[in-house]
């Protein structure tokens, strides 16, 4: 006690130091073993909780993280965070149910996934409530919809698989909806860019009612589809 009291008395300077900072006073507990107890994504509310931090250590924490590429922020001013410690290849999605918990995948994504197109869309589209929060980020493009049409389209909403935790239209629903707000070649694709090979019969049911409920009129896919898938 007498010896850090002196140590204190000799160096005033590194005693204002350490408590004017925090981060200095957790050196206890080392960053690699505090974000290996932290999710894959998380929030950085969630710190001041689990750690028992104040904001202000928290956000200091945050910032060395991301300074020492342990953390990536997900982007805007979501909170939310991935764990590049616990795993390198961030599960965005994941991620982005934790921004804006409403997110639907729509779009040419879903039809890249169903195989029906090889184009790869620079930015994912996701469809988000217009009443709950909406954040830029570099990982998806974010449209506002209503709830309103959040309803009409439900039946179409396929539920995130292993890898892909978002919900997403099924490549039917997509195309109908892509079709209705923009068009062809104004929506990215046209209908030589798709393999209608890969549109199952029922893919091809699906269409009256998708087509319907999104203010499509209601017919074939597309004329030639006739020809080209049988129907």
């Amino acid at each position: 006690m007498t010896e850090t009291l002196h140590e204190e008395r000799r160096h005033p300077a590194r005693r204002r130091h350490a408590q004017a900072n925090p981060v200095a006073q957790q050196h206890n507990t080392s960053s690699w073993a505090r974000l290996q107890a932290l999710p894959a994504v998380f929030r950085g509310a969630d710190l001041t909780l689990r750690f028992q931090w104040t904001s202000r250590t928290a956000s200091q924490y945050l910032y060395r993280w991301k300074q020492q590429g342990r953390v990536q922020a997900f982007g805007g001013h979501s909170d939310v965070f991935a764990n590049l410690q616990v795993q390198p290849k961030p599960p965005w999605e994941q991620a982005l149910l934790l921004a804006m918990p409403s997110a639907l995948i729509i779009g040419i994504e879903c039809l890249r996934r169903a195989g029906w197109t090889t184009q790869i869309p620079s930015a994912p589209e996701v469809a988000v409530c217009s009443s709950q929060p909406r954040y830029a980020t570099p990982w998806f493009h974010t449209v506002p919809c209503s709830a309103a049409w959040l309803l009409r389209v439900a039946k179409g909403v396929r539920p995130g698989q292993s890898g892909q935790a978002a919900p997403q239209l099924s490549p039917t629903w997509a195309l109908a909806d892509m079709l209705h707000r923009q068009g062809w070649a104004a929506c990215g694709l046209k209908p030589d860019d798709l393999d209608w090979s890969a549109v199952t019969p029922k893919d091809r049911a699906e269409w009256p009612l998708a087509a319907a409920a999104t203010g499509k009129p209601t017919g074939p896919m597309w004329p030639a589809l006739n020809q080209r898938c049988g129907t």
